[in-house]
């Protein structure tokens, strides 16, 4: 497949044209021209473009990639310099999607998790500048809160922190990946007994008390791993490339 193919498929596909994000979503380094073999990751790093050639990719997809426009222009030095070098010399190229790996209601996040942990009645939810970026969904009956967050846990394969300050018999769940703690207002507002998040801060444990929420946070990575492999599955079963899952020890 061609790079600008490529591209032009995955900004159809995640609708990513009009999506407000600070993150510079699409091409952001231009490798060679014919891919063969798609690397996708979490998280733009040295590790990952390093094992991205070792595995012989084209092209890399991640959800955080290099560039964002909150950060402005900025020197190519240390870091940067280190990881642009692999990726040039490699002549690989690199896509990220941020918020529309996130909140695409099939291959996102927090969709595909929703459905994977078996919620019913799955529709969007949590405003984020403009976006819906979240989904939340029902269980027919109720279930116990404890039970239910060891299948979050073998689903994330993360152990999770939770805030059990709700009910402990629950029906209706919120999830927004990766870093939306403070999110977890939006879903008090909406009524839901439990929301699940990725990262964890020092105030939303106040905040959920007193709310008498459920809360539970199950780390960043583990819980943005999930669009990044159902984009993967995508792209090679409907396009027919080769791909690898590029896999990082993260435990944030």
């Amino acid at each position: 497949m061609k790079r600008r193919e490529l591209e032009i498929y995955l900004r159809k596909l995640l609708n990513s044209d009009s999506i407000s994000d600070d993150s510079l979503n699409g091409l952001q380094v231009e490798g060679k021209d014919e891919i063969e073999k798609i690397g996708f990751a979490v998280s733009a790093s040295e590790e990952t473009f390093i094992k991205a050639k070792k595995l012989g990719c084209d092209a890399i997809v991640v959800h955080h990639g290099l560039f964002w426009k909150n950060k402005g222009v900025e020197p190519v030095t240390q870091v940067l310099k280190k990881r642009l070098s692999i990726l040039l010399k490699s002549n690989i190229n690199l896509f990220a999607f941020h918020l529309p790996l996130d909140c695409h209601p099939q291959l996102g996040n927090n969709a595909r998790a929703a459905l994977d942990l078996g919620l019913g009645n799955i529709k969007p939810f949590c405003d984020y500048h403009g976006t819906l970026i979240g989904f939340k969904g029902n269980f027919l009956k109720s279930i116990p809160l404890k039970g239910f967050i060891k299948n979050v846990e073998n689903y994330y394969n993360h152990r999770a922190t939770l805030l059990p300050f709700g009910k402990k018999e629950i029906e209706s769940v919120g999830i927004v990946s990766g870093g939306a703690p403070y999110e977890v207002k939006q879903a008090a507002a909406e009524n839901l007994d439990l929301y699940i998040t990725g990262e964890s801060v020092e105030g939303v444990y106040y905040l959920a008390r007193e709310l008498k929420i459920n809360m539970a946070c199950l780390g960043h990575y583990a819980t943005e791993r999930v669009g990044v492999s159902a984009l993967m599955n995508h792209m090679q079963s409907v396009l027919n490339l080769k791909t690898a899952f590029i896999e990082l020890k993260n435990p944030l």
